[in-house]
């Protein structure tokens, strides 16, 4: 019985040791990379650092922090950011940030509230520290901005997830519920009133191909997009429902190439609301909707069209009609 007192009390002190040097080591880690930025001419500040959590966990909590970028007018601040890590798992971490924070940018302060807001990040074992899994839940978001506007949902999700066998291959996920949008974009999506005023969900289920893992060195050389694959995207408001599929490759330059089919239900809505938002000229408004109710004659419904976006040489074309320059993905 002695000898086995003195196997735990030896077990209780080694545990305690290891929690100690790893506490230690994650306090200059997190204390380092502000170093290091700051360095680098970023903006990268806080009032207090401290790891909590003995026995079993690394609690880190930084108070009052800032990160930013002056040379682009962009900064982040919140009231406290925590990150959590069972301390015989240095793979996962949890991060919890607050009801409120404020992000800074030439175009005006954005500021960010949610009644929850936690995220979960796993990596695969080994020193590159490569993304395994993400995911972002956010209960209650709202966004509003000092120019005036404002948006909220019901919740948010988020998750990418590195694909099995497929190391530059990631797995993209989104779901928005009872979107409420600012409501001049409301105007401009819908200059005649006709949707109800909350949107029922954008999702999105895609794959999404780099030239680089996601690890450790993704500061130093951010992965670049090669490839997008829309398994299933769409868009739900009312009776107008937006779903695309297809693929893209992306060229060097963040040129796409490739195709996207578009199935529009209540397409007249839809008509309104590329007007609105300036992605087609007013003047040709009624060219597409003629082109779009012939297309519809054809179909078994007549609300619904199903069109080709293609991506070539630099522009983008909706079935026989140009849009004009494609977006760049890089």
């Amino acid at each position: 019985m002695r000898i086995l007192s003195i196997l735990v009390v030896l077990a209780m002190l080694l545990w305690g040791g290891w929690w100690f040097v790893g506490a230690t080591a994650e306090g200059h880690a997190a204390r380092a990379f502000f170093a290091g930025q700051q360095a680098a001419g970023k903006t990268a500040s806080y009032s207090s650092l401290e790891v909590l959590g003995f026995p079993n966990r690394f609690d880190l909590t930084v108070n009052d922090i800032a990160l930013g970028d002056p040379a682009a007018g962009v900064t982040w601040r919140a009231p406290f950011a925590q990150i959590f890590a069972l301390s015989y798992n240095p793979y996962h971490y949890i991060a919890a940030l607050p009801h409120r924070q404020e992000l800074q940018t030439p175009d005006g302060t954005l500021t960010l509230g949610s009644s929850k807001m936690e995220a979960s990040l796993t990596l695969v074992p080994g020193l590159a520290f490569a993304l395994r899994e993400a995911i972002l839940v956010i209960d209650r978001p709202d966004l509003g901005s000092s120019l005036g506007w404002q948006a909220a949902a019901a919740t948010l999700r988020a998750a990418a997830r590195r694909i099995p066998g497929r190391p530059l291959v990631q797995q993209l996920g989104l779901e928005i519920d009872s979107v409420v949008p600012n409501a001049a974009v409301e105007a401009m999506l819908d200059p005649k009133g006709a949707l109800p005023a909350t949107l029922d969900q954008i999702y999105l289920n895609a794959e999404a191909g780099f030239d680089a893992p996601i690890d450790r060195h993704l500061a130093a050389r951010p992965p670049q997009l090669t490839e997008l694959t829309l398994q299933d995207a769409h868009i739900g408001w009312g009776p107008l429902r937006l779903s695309a599929q297809g693929e893209l490759t992306v060229a060097a330059d963040g040129t796409p190439v490739g195709r996207i089919t578009l199935t529009v239900k209540d397409w007249p809505a839809m008509i309104d609301a590329a007007v609105g938002l300036g992605l087609l000229r007013p003047e040709i408004a009624p060219t597409v909707h003629n082109m779009l109710a012939e297309l519809a004659t054809g179909s078994p419904d007549p609300d619904t069209v199903t069109l080709p976006l293609s991506f070539q040489q630099g522009f983008m074309s909706i079935g026989p009609l140009p849009l004009g320059p494609a977006p760049r993905l890089r």
